[in-house]
């Protein structure tokens, strides 16, 4: 009977807090359309040169920028925006239409309490000259474009696009239309080099920001502050991609889960180029936004939730000694760098990756075949390779893109023992190659074959 009475009790309370924060809410909402068609109807009583704002704003004018103000008790954040509009309806800025500022649009944001999406309201009206529509000569243009180079990527709407110039005094919050742009026109945007600050934002996105170029920034860095010139169009792209999740999972060729494996991943968005050095064996080596060295936990995974798609580079630490990295799933080509092998593998933002690592028990009877090309060592992919003895085990794989294959199978593990083993690989466009390798017992055996090409 108590329980009733409680379940009953706490039903009903979670009925009254929902049904007063709606009330709250909608009260709160109206308090805030009525600020903001207040400040709305002072821009309409303003003539069309004084619509502009204080504070940053790129169209001057004497509208403050961010304002707080209280309505029945309750306070609230008002952000009013002004921008200059270029209309298709008479050409964008070409040879056609040398005055691409045909009118302003003025957007007025009330918000209140965490300021999101159910906590503000939001104006916009169409402001246009008197006359014919003119432009100032000192003016300049900077036009932004931000889009996705993910396969079918295009430009991405609705990203928030800070852009500040200590220089011109412009600092301005706007957001890209349904292709991805903003046009900025007006008095703060004029004749500036290499200083208007611009940082993208987006929710489930990365944030890509531009930096000053070397040496203030250590590096080359891929977006430097734009510039602009005045009396014409400066373009500013910037790729700004939806965050990818990567899990890497450490197992053996059976699949089954090893824990505990030190790596190194590094990838992602490539933020800029190192310094060129005459010395330095890899000039303009890129420098990605991710870069770490990690470990799978005991169950043998690692998880990356929100991070840059791009391309990655894996490689185990050299703690790790017991283990032969044997391959990965989804195969992956590799390289040596410095006696490391390194996979590379692309991340995209959307499926989600899992990566497996493949590893060998290196006191565990068993061969490791790499085959690669005699005339440059690359693996070579679509080799068969036979391999069988007079005891009768009898295997037959096919190289993947990393040009390796490792026996025994997961099916064929306790009939794999010790011994003299011929071993005979061919492949398409090369010449055949037979050998014996001696598998010692308790002991992975590398073994590297190179082909000739055929004549």
């Amino acid at each position: 009977m108590l329980f009733i009475f409680s379940l009953i009790t706490v039903t009903f309370y979670n009925v009254i807090s929902l049904g007063t924060r709606y009330i709250q809410n909608s009260k709160n909402r109206l308090a805030a359309l009525a600020v903001a068609n207040e400040k709305m109807e002072i821009v309409r009583n303003l003539s069309y040169e004084s619509i502009g704002t204080s504070g940053g704003g790129s169209v001057s004018g004497n509208i403050p920028q961010n304002e707080d103000v209280t309505e029945n008790g309750k306070q609230f954040h008002v952000t009013t925006t002004v921008n200059y509009v270029d209309d298709s309806f008479d050409g964008i800025y070409t040879t056609t239409d040398l005055i691409p500022g045909d009118y302003k649009r003025v957007m007025i944001v009330v918000s209140w309490d965490s300021g999101s999406a159910d906590s503000q309201v939001q104006l916009e009206s169409r402001f246009v000259p008197s006359g014919l529509e003119t432009i100032n000569a000192g003016d300049g243009i900077l036009s932004i474009n931000v889009f996705s180079d993910q396969p079918g990527g295009t430009g991405i709407p609705n990203a928030t696009v800070q852009v500040a110039n200590s220089e011109t005094g412009l600092n301005t919050t706007q957001h890209t239309d349904s292709s991805g742009n903003i046009i900025l026109m007006g008095a703060n945007i004029k004749n500036s080099i290499q200083k208007y600050e611009i940082t993208v934002t987006k929710t489930g996105y990365e944030t890509v920001s531009t930096m000053l170029p070397y040496p203030a920034t250590p590096y080359n860095p891929t977006y430097i502050h734009a510039s602009v010139a005045s009396g014409a169009v400066n373009v500013a792209n910037i790729v700004q991609n939806e965050l990818a999740d990567l899990r890497i999972a450490t197992v053996n060729y059976k699949g089954e889960s090893i824990g505990d494996i030190d790596f190194h991943l590094e990838g992602g968005k490539q933020i800029g180029t190192e310094v060129y050095v005459e010395t330095d064996p890899v000039p303009n080596e890129p420098i990605y936004n991710f870069d770490a060295d990690d470990s799978t936990n005991s169950s043998g995974e690692k998880d990356f939730a929100g991070i840059s798609p791009g391309q990655y580079d894996f490689f185990l630490r050299s703690s790790i000694t017991g283990y032969e990295f044997i391959g990965t799933d989804p195969s992956n080509p590799y390289e040596l760098v410095n006696g490391a092998m390194v996979y590379s593998f692309p991340l995209y933002s959307d499926p989600p990756l899992t990566l497996k690592i493949k590893l060998a028990d290196k006191n565990a009877t068993s061969i490791l075949v790499s085959v690669l090309k005699s005339s440059d060592d690359t693996p070579v992919s679509g080799a068969t390779v036979h391999l069988r003895n007079a005891s009768g085990y009898d295997a037959t794989q096919t190289t993947l893109v990393d040009g390796r294959v490792f026996f025994p199978e997961a099916s064929d593990s306790n009939s794999f023992l010790g011994g003299i083993y011929d071993l005979e690989i061919t492949a398409d466009g090369f010449t055949t190659s037979n050998s014996q390798v001696t598998v010692n017992e308790g002991q992975l055996k590398v073994e590297t074959i190179k082909l000739d090409a055929a004549l």
